[in-house]
């Protein structure tokens, strides 16, 4: 990158920023715990916009609702025998249950194989 467009971007010494920058990454996360669980706290946070098969009826999703229908499926994979590590193969179609089974697989921490219809 020439340095008219670093300068431009705010950066005038790319090996310097390069040399120093840090990622922090926290030992452990879950997508699932740690920003729907979180974010569910306020009831009314909207998270997902849906649309019927017409695309004239939209259906709005909480952060909530994810959270509490998410957990229900853990159980469900739960009483299955379903543990960690193991690896669940989901084949849905483009609908918020996606959403909702995929949250729930990274709850119970399984390597989850998503595909669509």
């Amino acid at each position: 990158m020439d340095d008219k467009i670093l300068a431009e971007e705010g950066l005038t010494d790319y090996e310097r920023l390069y040399r120093e920058f840090k990622l922090e990454v926290p030992e452990y996360y879950n997508f699932g715990f740690d920003v729907i669980d979180k974010w569910a706290n306020d009831r009314t946070k909207l998270a997902l916009v849906s649309l019927d098969r017409s695309a004239r009826k939209a259906h709005f999703h909480t952060f909530y609702e994810l959270s509490y229908l998410s957990n229900r499926f853990v159980n469900v994979l739960i009483s299955l025998g379903i543990r960690k590590g193991e690896r669940v193969l989901v084949i849905l179609e483009s609908i918020p249950e996606w959403y909702i089974v995929m949250i729930g697989m990274f709850k119970v921490g399984v390597v989850p194989m998503p595909g669509t219809v």
